[in-house]
């Protein structure tokens, strides 16, 4: 747990503790671009990376970028929610209209930072790597060199075990 939780937490703050590796995913209280309750908020039945990002910051747009370029190389896609944490809808838009989001996002709103809170997303961006049965695997905390390989190495194994079999020739 990164030392500004584990503070929190020690201090009495909340008693409410985020998920770590190995845990069970909260659920996903999130809005759409529309207004309306974000819908397939489970996080069952397929890989998916839940990635914590805000438009205001630059190392994010790096992530985005980096998990679009990931995604072209796994042998299935994984689900990607992206959800832009503190900002109104109109924020939101202006930033997809002069960047476009990776190929099948998912684009969701946390205008009150709950569901980040409840997520333990301390910096941005923060990803979150959760396997089809809702666990999550893996936490990457922000963004660096070695981002998209690191994220290529988690979920190939991950998808690729949710990959479409070829069918045996006869």
């Amino acid at each position: 747990m990164p030392p500004v939780l584990a503070l929190f937490f020690a201090l009495g703050l909340s008693d409410v503790r985020p998920p770590g590796v190995g845990e069970h995913a909260p659920a996903l209280e999130l809005e759409t671009l529309d207004g309306r309750p974000f819908p397939r908020a489970r996080l069952e039945g397929r890989t998916t990376v839940v990635d914590f990002f805000a438009t205001w910051c630059s190392p994010c747009h790096r992530a985005l970028s980096d998990l679009e370029l990931v995604e072209a190389q796994l042998p299935a896609r994984a689900r990607l929610i992206v959800v832009s944490v503190g900002e109104d809808a109109a924020t939101v838009k202006r930033f997809l209209a002069a960047h476009a989001a990776p190929l099948g996002a998912e684009i969701a709103l946390d205008r009150s930072r709950a569901t980040a809170r409840a997520w333990g997303q301390d910096r941005f961006p923060t990803t979150f790597v959760v396997d089809g049965g809702g666990v999550i695997r893996h936490i990457n905390r922000g963004w660096g060199g070695g981002y998209a390989a690191r994220m290529l190495r988690w979920l190939r194994p991950m998808v690729s075990r949710e990959a479409p079999q070829a069918a045996p020739r006869p």
